[in-house]
């Protein structure tokens, strides 16, 4: 913030004694760069770590269905007294597991790890949209501090021009228009550069949230926008989308349950073995056990698989198909984005440098008036204002384009 008044000479020891011990206690705020916050990004964001809990818990779930025995083994036991003769003490106990079929273990398997590879692309579409977001605000701030540059810039030089307006009228060479407008502008000018630190402000609490930081940061680096990818190989990496491969995943996880549904059809096998004593007698027993599929085939396990399979397949084509018109479409938007900033910078940009310097001369020498030099001065910063819009612009079109086609990971 700015001061017009100048505090009295006499106040500056005054003020020096009582600022630096608040200085001293401040912490230096973290400085950040890109890869600096996309690493904290891929590693400490909530959503990725919640996504890579999810991937430990489909892990658990793919040990236990590689196991060949799930179900516990039954014991049952019977005794008693028989009182005839000398008496005899019987009894009869029975062990009873059940075996894992082969076809129902490959889908269990199949299943658990379709589902697996489901939570490791989720978890890469976690990391792949935090990214985004991450990068995206990070281009924000980045604009918004040369906002809050280029307002500050200009608010020093409409301040400048304000006091030279202030004394032509004390030595009444000026009007009170001239004054009023003078002011007018002076508080547009410190309208905006607030406006503009509170935007800036408010992308770098964003981010702040994004990275899971409490401490302050600040950010270094620059827009710089070189050529995009070629389409095609743009294109040819959408196959690599996280969201896609899930997709992809959860499609095998049906057809893991349609498998399941299948060999439900067929009985289930299991063992028995005894050992019972009768008048004195033991008798040792085994067995097999089937249990037959009569009222329970699979049919619902069967018709949910086959259901859910059909749905997935059609939702992956046409997300497939819409990644594709998605990448097509940003791909041309970029492509007219970057040639209206490079006709900024070739073009408008260069020349503003000499627009302000020959309109501070041509006001001095009376050549124009001051709503002239008003109107000239407010068109230079609005080019400038416009310059970075559309540098933003095509900065976040192009992010989107490459988290679209696959690139950002």
């Amino acid at each position: 913030m700015r001061f017009r008044r100048l505090w009295p000479w006499a106040a500056l020891p005054l003020l020096s004694l009582c600022a630096v011990p608040a200085w001293s206690q401040e912490k230096a705020a973290r400085v950040l760069t890109l890869d600096e916050a996309m690493a904290i990004a891929r590693n400490q964001g909530r959503t990725v770590i919640l996504a890579r809990g999810r991937i430990e818990e489909a892990r658990a779930r793919q040990a236990q269905a590689g196991r060949r025995f799930l179900e516990n083994p039954v014991l049952e036991a019977t005794g008693g007294y028989r009182r005839a003769g000398a008496g005899f003490f019987d009894f009869d106990a029975t062990v009873t597991q059940g075996l894992y079929a082969g076809r129902r273990r490959a889908a269990r398997v199949a299943g658990a790890q379709a589902a697996l590879e489901r939570t490791e692309a989720e978890l890469s579409e976690a990391r792949r949209l935090l990214l985004r977001d991450v990068w995206v605000t990070f281009a924000r701030i980045l604009v918004a501090q040369d906002r809050v540059a280029l307002l500050t810039k200009n608010g020093q030089a409409v301040d400048a021009l304000l006091a030279a307006i202030e004394r032509r009228y004390q030595a009444g060479e000026g009007t009170a228009l001239e004054l009023n407008r003078a002011r007018v502008a002076a508080a547009n000018a410190r309208v905006e550069e607030s406006e503009a630190e509170a935007t800036a402000s408010t992308a770098l609490t964003g981010l702040k949230g994004l990275l899971g930081l409490k401490e302050s940061i600040e950010i270094q680096g620059d827009l710089a926008l070189g050529p995009p990818l070629k389409l095609e190989t743009l294109l040819a990496g959408i196959g690599h989308r996280p969201d896609l491969q899930a997709l992809a995943a959860e499609v095998r996880e049906a057809e893991a349950e349609i498998l399941l549904g299948q060999a439900l059809t067929r009985p289930d096998v299991g063992v028995r073995g005894g050992l019972a004593r009768e008048e004195g007698a033991d008798i040792v027993r085994a067995g097999i056990v089937l249990t037959l599929p009569v009222h329970d085939r699979g049919r619902e396990t069967l018709a949910v698989g086959e259901a859910r399979a059909t749905a997935l397949h059609q939702a992956l084509a046409v997300a497939e198909g819409a990644a594709d018109t998605e990448v097509r479409g940003r791909y041309s938007v970029l492509t007219r984005q970057l040639a209206a900033v490079q006709e900024l910078e070739h073009t408008a940009l260069p020349a503003l440098e000499d627009n302000e310097s020959l309109a501070g001369k041509s006001f001095e020498a009376g050549e124009i008036s001051l709503g002239e030099l008003l109107l000239i001065r407010r068109e230079i910063v609005e080019t400038r204002l416009a310059y970075l819009d559309r540098l933003l612009d095509a900065t976040l079109t192009r992010f989107e384009l490459e988290t679209a086609a696959g690139v950002l990971q």
